[in-house]
């Protein structure tokens, strides 16, 4: 149940770490000068031209049908929390098998962006790679839970 308790650390992480990318990708959309907001996340977000959201966000590339990608992390990463509150105070292995399909789609989602700010960006968002990352540990602990199930579930073998 540890396990749980990690992800839910996680997912509250990535739900502040989605925030503020929202907020940057709000104030790019309606024009706000990325210098006229200081904070030391600004300093860790824009780098230089390679690694920096503001160029990253600004991309309409980084919207996919139309919406800045964190405002999709924004909703996704309250749900894994839920799924791991759930799974956590029920006692329960099997909210486990939804944080593994959740978070590989997540996986494959982060893929996308990351291709994009790849091949035709040519910027990368560190705080994107770093929810990029949550969500892969995420995933990875979800599978150790289901394997813990899985042992858990063995019948015990006696020989004579």
């Amino acid at each position: 149940m540890k396990k749980y308790l990690f992800i839910i650390v996680l997912a509250c992480i990535a739900i502040v770490n989605a925030a503020y990318l929202s907020l940057k990708a709000y104030e790019i959309s309606q024009g706000v000068d990325p210098s006229a907001t200081i904070s030391l996340l600004t300093a860790v977000c824009d780098i230089n031209d390679t690694f920096s959201c503001t160029d990253a966000l600004a991309d309409p590339l980084s919207r996919p049908f139309g919406i800045p990608f964190p405002y999709i992390a924004l909703v996704v990463y309250p749900v894994l929390l839920i799924i791991a509150l759930v799974g956590y105070l029920k006692r329960s292995y099997t909210y486990a098998k939804a944080l593994a399909v959740l978070s590989f789609l997540g996986i494959c989602f982060n893929g996308y962006i990351i291709t994009m700010e790849t091949f035709y960006i040519r910027a990368y968002c560190p705080l994107c790679l770093f929810c990029s990352a949550i969500i892969i540990t995420i995933f990875i602990t979800s599978l150790l839970i289901l394997r813990d199930w899985k042992h858990l579930q063995k019948p015990e073998v006696h020989t004579a």
